[in-house]
């Protein structure tokens, strides 16, 4: 069956291990673009952390952000759909025991928000120098992040926990799921615990989509590299996973290509949809 629609995320899928996509990817994202193929990134990120030139690829109207807990239009300039977590589950988060090397981070209308002392130290946390970098460049610092989330509780997109300790960060997780009924658990890289509605996901939000768009999963592609994506591979026929990926997220996948660094994403492309 044609592919209608292919959705990507960004870290370690589309873009390469520099934050680049590369020109032979470009160029097979204009090939598919002109056979009326949608491109839809599908991110764990906020909406203003998203890169523009990832914005202006061809045939790019829809964006799903915060992993699933909205969708922009670009041309529209606003998001058309959202899920945000409800205040009472934001409450309960601020209840738990959470460990102090655990960094919060909370998304308000596509903006990130972290504490001055996690964007000034984020390699303490478990962050890469790019990541740390990163969280310079893209968060708004609060002086008090849990205060923050408190008076915002009931327009938050999303939460974020990040914690190097794997020990800790797997019983913060625990805790999660056992006493905050009505969220999503999931992780996009190892010391990260990404907290969303339970209505959201990359596959939830991807089928709303779809559905919105008169396109059906038989007509739907996917990529993905991390624990978030696995919803997403699901819900597309053609859900492809990274080489460089997570052993679950390759294990959920339809198939498996190349690394971001090896134009993965696009070489499933001329495979399976334009080749």
């Amino acid at each position: 069956m044609k592919i209608k629609l292919i959705a990507s995320d960004l870290d370690g899928t589309l873009l390469t291990d520099k934050k680049e996509i590369t020109p032979f990817t470009r160029e097979i994202l204009q090939k598919a673009a002109e056979q009326g193929i949608w491109f839809v990134p599908a991110t764990g990120r906020a909406f203003s952390s998203i890169p523009g030139e990832v914005l202006t690829l061809p045939k790019t109207e829809y964006v799903i952000t915060s992993n699933g807990a909205a969708i922009y239009s670009i041309s529209k300039k606003k998001r058309i759909y959202e899920r945000l977590l409800q205040r009472e589950a934001v409450e309960k988060v601020l209840k738990l025991p959470i460990p102090p090397e655990a960094a919060l981070e909370a998304f308000v209308e596509g903006v990130p928000y972290s504490s001055e002392e996690y964007i000034l130290h984020a390699e303490d946390y478990g962050a890469t120098e790019y990541g740390a970098e990163y969280v310079r460049k893209t968060r708004k610092g609060v002086p008090d992040i849990r205060a923050f989330v408190k008076e915002h509780a009931g327009k938050l997109d999303s939460l974020s926990f990040v914690c190097a300790d794997k020990e800790k960060k797997e019983a913060l997780r625990r805790c999660l799921e056992q006493e905050v009924p009505g969220v999503y658990v999931t992780s996009s890289v190892p010391h990260m615990l990404e907290i969303g509605n339970e209505d959201a996901g990359k596959g939830k939000t991807l089928k709303y989509l779809l559905k919105f768009l008169g396109i059906s999963s038989k007509e739907a592609m996917a990529f993905g590299d991390a624990d978030n994506d696995i919803d997403m591979l699901k819900e597309a026929a053609y859900g492809i996973a990274m080489e460089n990926g997570t052993e679950s997220c390759k294990q959920a996948a339809f198939s498996i290509t190349g690394t971001n660094n090896e134009d993965g994403v696009a070489r499933a492309i001329l495979s399976l949809a334009i080749g």
